[in-house]
Parts: structure tokens; sequence; C-alpha cells
């Protein structure tokens, strides 16, 4: 009977199918920089595959240049590893000497079949009179197919 009401109410174990994405609070890889520093990550993962040949992988993301007062923003490199164009979903963050995140922002981009693009992020004042570090999530999600 327990079964029986189990399966009718729709319980699960709350258990959620999908990728985990790393936190850059939690490992100092990633794709970041410092805007002190300057010394731009060029971690860059490209992990292999099971899916099937039409859908579309994730791209890889890394930081070209943290922003600074004189260049207040971010530039973005986004490589696109299918052959055919894709739009991808970016995640950066700006921190400071902490590690406590100042802003963040999700970024789309559209990048030609095996191609590269780059984009800028603007940084405020605010978060550049106490930015020491730029990150960007390593792997861009495919948004649109």
């Amino acid at each position: 009977m327990a079964a029986v009401v189990l399966a009718l109410t729709g319980f699960s174990s709350g258990h959620k199918s999908g990728r985990h994405k790393s936190s850059h609070r939690d490992s100092d890889s990633g794709g970041g920089c410092s805007s002190s520093r300057q010394n731009h990550d060029s971690y860059t993962p490209r992990t292999t595959s099971t899916r099937r040949s039409s859908t579309l992988q994730d791209g890889t993301a890394r930081v070209v240049s943290c922003a600074t007062k004189a260049t207040p923003y971010t530039t973005v490199e986004v490589t696109n590893p299918n052959s055919r164009q894709a739009t991808f979903e970016v995640e950066l963050s700006f921190t400071d000497t902490s590690g406590r995140t100042l802003s963040s922002a999700d970024k789309r981009i559209t990048v030609p079949a095996r191609g590269t693009s780059k984009m800028q992020v603007q940084a405020s004042g605010a978060v550049l009179a106490k930015l020491d570090r730029c990150w960007v999530e390593p792997e861009a999600d495919v948004v649109s197919r």
C-alpha cells in the first residue's frame, strides 16, 4: 500500500540529472586573471563527449584581459568546437582580494563554426575600486542549436 501511495504522489529521490559546474570559490583553477598581475589563466579544458553528432558540444571560455581603471572592461574569448555556428552563455565574475564576488554576469555570444570570438564586459567604478580578479567559467554552455 505504501508503494502505491508513493507512486501516486510522485515522490522521487530528489536527484536531478545534468552536469555539475565547478565553483570558482572552491578552486583556483578556471579561466581567470588577476587585475594587478595580469597573469591570464589559459585553462581551457576539452572534455570527451558521448553525445550524438547531431548535438552541439559546449565551448570553452577564457579571460584574455581583466578590467583595470585604465581599461574598465574584461575581454573574454570563447571557442566553438562545433562544425556549425552556435550561441554560448558565459559566466563571468569580478572578485576582491578575499575572493568575494563583487559582481557577476551571464553573457551570450555567437561564435562561428570551429571559430573563436571575443567579447568585452564592462566593470563599474565601484567594482574597479575593489577588483582583484576576473574569473570566467571555463565551460561555455550552448544555448542555441
